[in-house]
């Protein structure tokens, strides 16, 4: 709970207080605002948000400034094979992803940061959806072990990823259907799953990210500059790319550099990025005043109940 400082020098806050209520389960958070025991909340399952609006609630969406993406741990064969990951990214129908499962506004993700931020390139390889690709490029590759561990959080929504288990259900038909063959892999999330990932022993996974403030190395620059267990693989040239790109004080030089870091680590494929998502927050009626920041810092002060 915070409440209003009334010797606060400047504008005071309107309301006299604010409560914080910790609701782990998604259609929990729904009933409390359809019961009136809260007046908002954030993370709004994107299946909930058509039914919300009809009912008078306010969705507000946040501006896209996250990355969702499927992880290749390339200590992993087949995972190593450029032509596996790229027949994987080739299978994967991202765009009937997005459009069946986020809400209004998100975007099929082509790299592993946002249009948000700069340094976001026009010039990366595009995989899109090609099932016939995928397979030619299987045939290519001469891999004929096609058995992959697809790891997923059980017990989680974070707003890259609202409903892990419809992402992998739709995955593992889409890769079941160029000839791979799926394990499911799933543990909770703060009780195993991030540490598993961490820790390499992953060899493909769900996962995303959401920008702590908007520079491309808060994104590309943590998941590729330097060599993780996550990702198994050692990249020289992409991890100098991000280095000097990092380095590089002028920003037009540096934005130049990111674009070209980008390109590099798309054409590497050391994963498959699918989603960039306006997460929505869903709001009573009466509530006004609250604007939705990209890194989810809001301020109530200004927060008003008609």
């Amino acid at each position: 709970t915070i409440v209003r400082n009334d010797s606060y020098w400047g504008d005071k806050a309107l309301l006299d207080k604010v409560i914080f209520k910790p609701i782990a389960d998604g259609p929990a958070r729904r009933t409390a605002l359809e019961t009136g025991e809260i007046q908002g909340y954030d993370l709004v399952d994107p299946a909930d948000t058509q039914a919300l609006t009809d009912a008078g609630f306010q969705l507000l969406l946040r501006p896209a400034f996250n990355v969702g993406y499927v992880g290749f741990n390339q200590a992993k064969p087949p995972l190593d094979n450029a032509k596996i990951r790229e027949a994987i990214a080739f299978a994967l129908n991202r765009e009937a992803l997005v459009t069946a499962k986020y809400p209004e506004g998100s975007q099929v993700a082509t790299q592993f940061q946002p249009p948000l931020v700069f340094g976001w390139s026009d010039q990366v390889p595009q995989y899109a959806y090609d099932p016939a690709k995928a397979k030619a490029l299987i045939a290519e590759s001469g891999v004929t072990d096609l058995n992959l561990e697809f790891y997923y959080p059980s017990d989680v929504s974070r707003p890259y990823m609202p409903d892990p288990t419809a992402n992998f259900e739709a995955f593992k038909a889409d890769l079941e259907a160029v000839g791979f063959t799926i394990t499911p892999k799933t543990a909770p999330w703060r009780s195993g799953y991030l540490d598993d990932v961490d820790a390499g022993n992953a060899q493909m996974y769900l996962l995303g990210w959401t920008g702590d403030y908007g520079d491309p190395d808060n994104f590309v620059g943590t998941f590729f500059r330097t060599k993780q267990p996550s990702w198994g693989f050692d990249n020289q040239e992409i991890f100098d790319a991000l280095t000097k790109a990092r380095d590089t004080a002028d920003l037009a030089a540096r934005t130049k550099l990111y674009e070209e870091a980008n390109v590099l680590i798309m054409k590497f494929l050391p994963g498959v990025p699918y989603v960039h998502t306006q997460p929505a927050l869903a709001f009573a009626k009466g509530v006004t005043g609250y604007v939705p920041s990209p890194v989810s810092l809001e301020s109530f002060a200004t927060v008003s109940l008609g």
